[in-house]
Parts: structure tokens; sequence; C-alpha cells
């Protein structure tokens, strides 16, 4: 019987900096259609659109950590540009061929830079950005070090923190365990898609979270499907 009551510990193919090869670009490619089909993107825009009013003084500074493909951030921008909003946005990730296929992604894309980062390491100096933002992020970390990673984004943020990430309930895992074996050709998304959900959260963790960074209060807002969009604003 699969476990919902806790987090689970079980790796994921994505955790290993070193991962490189035609798998992972397809699972990125996979990850990019769930972000835009099911709810990912969208959860972001709504996130960011609320977190705006008291970000709009001139230029929008925004750092992404986890980046992946970057189609996160490409959507963002591609928002900005529609709203007439000027907008600079620096993506992180620490897998140096992910961030290869990242500047690949947003050569059309000035406003936004790649750079390879760890991100208990970040080159940034505190609240160097107006909005920090992280999706499908932070379920890859355990609950101490997914505390201290909200308290690094707190720190880098002027104005807000948004972390977009799963909902760890049995309908999710059923659906995109068939979903992935259905319609995937990248077993490293077939593997980890289910085990992302497992690592997913629930309200008590996000709550929990809050507690051990000292960053709050956390707004916790679900988002269909098996989404959860939590915000801090400062």
């Amino acid at each position: 019987m699969t476990d919902f009551r806790q987090r689970s510990r079980m790796p994921e193919y994505m955790d290993d900096a070193t991962v490189v090869g035609d798998d992972v670009l397809a699972a990125l490619t996979e990850i990019e259609y769930v972000n835009r089909f099911l709810g990912g993107t969208r959860a972001t825009l709504y996130a960011l659109k609320h977190c705006l009013p008291d970000a709009r003084h001139g230029a929008l500074t925004l750092l992404d950590i986890g980046t992946g493909a970057a189609d996160i951030p490409i959507a963002i921008v591609q928002w900005a540009r529609s709203h007439g909003l000027d907008i600079h946005l620096i993506a992180v990730d620490f897998n140096p061929a992910i961030c290869a296929l990242a500047r690949h992604n947003t050569m059309a894309y000035p406003e936004i830079t790649i750079q390879e980062a760890d991100v208990f390491a970040l080159p940034f100096a505190p609240e160097a950005f107006d909005i920090v933002h992280s999706a499908m992020f932070l379920h890859h970390f355990p609950q101490a070090e997914a505390a201290d990673i909200l308290r690094i984004m707190y720190t880098c943020c002027r104005q807000a923190v948004i972390i977009n990430d799963l909902h760890r309930h049995p309908l999710a895992f059923y659906s995109i365990t068939w979903l992935a074996h259905l319609f995937s050709r990248s077993p490293m998304f077939q593997h980890d898609a289910p085990v992302s959900v497992l690592r997913g959260f629930k309200r008590p963790d996000w709550e929990e979270l809050g507690r051990l960074s000292g960053v709050g209060p956390l707004r916790i807002k679900r988002r269909w499907p098996y989404r959860f969009v939590v915000t801090a604003s400062k």
C-alpha cells in the first residue's frame, strides 16, 4: 500500500546534478507539458499577479530557482511583455546540461539570464530581487533542507517569495502514474513523476516549513489540479 501520510524520501533521477543525455531532455520536455496543461504555469502567474502591486517600482527583478528547461520563466516574460512590464529574470539550476538546454530555450528572451548555481550557495546579495520563485523544486528536499531553502529565498527577496509545488494526494499519484505510462516516452519521467507526488506536500507540511524556517506568515493556497501555491511577503 502506498503511504501518503508523510513525505517520501525516495530519490528521483533528476536529483543527480551529473545526469545528462537525451532522457533528461525528454523528461524536461514532458515536465513542460505538465506545467502547461496541468496548471503549473497558471499557478505561478496567478501568484505573481497578486504579488505585483507592491513590486512595480520600475523594472521587476525576479529570481527563479531550479529552473529546469526555463518554461515557466519564458511564460512569465511573455506575460510581462503582454502587459508592458519591464522585467529582468535570472534563472538558476545546478546541472550544467540543464542550464545549456535552458539557455537554448531562452535565446529569444533577452530578459532571461541563465546561471549555474547551487541553491545553498547562491551568489546574490540579500534582497537582490523583488520576487524569488521556485516551481516543482522544493519537493526534491527533505523538510529541514526545504526550510533552509525557504529561508534563503526569503533573504534574497525584497517583496515576496512564490513557491509552486505538488499536492501529495492519492488521485494525483495514480493519475500521473497512469498518464506517464500511457503517454511518456521518457523512463526518467515515468519514474520521477509519481515519486514527485509522493515527495510533495500537504498543508501541515507547509505549516511545519514555516515554523522551521522562521518565515511567515505563509499564505497557503490550493490550485487545481493538485498544486499548492505558497507565498510570503515582506
